[in-house]
């Protein structure tokens, strides 16, 4: 059995199902409104648990009544929860506007800053994902022990990390890969051995800061939402590296499997 590393948030998005697409200056409308666990951390590890593998998760949770109910339905899961942070304060729902298409914007509070991420005692494991902007020293010395990391790119100012491959989509990153490749050098420094840009429905681009591999996704399915897929997506390509496959065979067969997650939460 594999043994992962998990690092990022478990949230509780508060979704709201709109009629209509946003639009500026337009009035929004929702037919459903909906709390579920989520958060990068959350959806990665089920991935990962889903595919057999011991998954330990590093993220922090408030000492309220969501707090505690999230805590009992992550060891429920199977997480190993040694390296879950309870601290005192009120659980903050994240907000989640999911258009009728699947197409989904995130509202954060502003200005809402949090304590650098951090581990008391051993970190083992054959791997480590990492979702997540501030690290505390510590834990990312220890990174540099773990055969093989995987980081997602973050979206703003974040704490260098090693790490082997770097995930990220377009919509995220806008940008060309070998202008990504050099943000991702930056946050993953010289251990980085491959830029993983997916695209929806497109084709993958993994990229070594040369050369380009275009790897042909799973057929699209068509789905109320999409939340959840990318890190389900990083799951699987992590969990394929373990078991001996190449980069481009990892992220065909990781698009495999997020088109069969997407496929079955469809309503009967």
């Amino acid at each position: 059995m594999h043994r992962v590393i998990v690092i990022g948030s478990v949230n509780h998005d508060r979704i709201w199902q709109l009629e209509d697409a946003l639009t500026p200056g337009g009035r929004l409308r929702f037919s459903a409104r909906e709390v579920h666990l989520g958060g990068g951390g959350f959806h990665t590890g089920c991935q990962l648990l889903d595919l057999g593998a011991n998954v330990a998760l590093v993220t922090r949770l408030m000492q309220d009544e969501k707090g505690l109910s999230a805590l009992k339905t992550l060891n429920t899961a199977g997480f190993d929860t040694a390296h879950v942070a309870m601290l005192p304060g009120e659980t903050e729902p994240l907000e989640i506007l999911l258009e009728p298409n699947g197409e989904r914007t995130i509202i954060a509070p502003a200005g809402r800053s949090r304590a650098p991420l951090s581990i008391g005692g051993a970190l083992t494991g054959e791997a480590a994902y990492l979702n997540a902007l501030l690290l505390e020293e510590g834990l990312v010395t220890r990174l540099h022990d773990i055969p093989l990391v995987v980081s997602q790119l973050p979206l703003r100012p974040a704490t260098p990390r090693p790490a082997d491959y770097v995930v990220t989509s377009r919509d995220d990153a806008g940008e060309e890969a070998p202008a990504v490749w050099r943000r991702a050098m930056e946050l993953a420094g010289p251990r980085l051995k491959m830029l993983v840009l997916t695209d929806g429905p497109r084709r993958i681009t993994l990229y070594d800061g040369s050369r380009s591999i275009t790897v042909d996704p799973a057929p699209a399915v068509k789905v109320a939402s999409t939340i959840g897929a990318g890190d389900r997506f990083s799951g699987a390509f992590l969990f394929a590296l373990l078991d001996g496959l190449d980069a481009a065979s990892a992220a065909a067969e990781a698009s495999r499997l997020t088109a069969d997650w997407l496929r079955r939460r469809q309503p009967a």
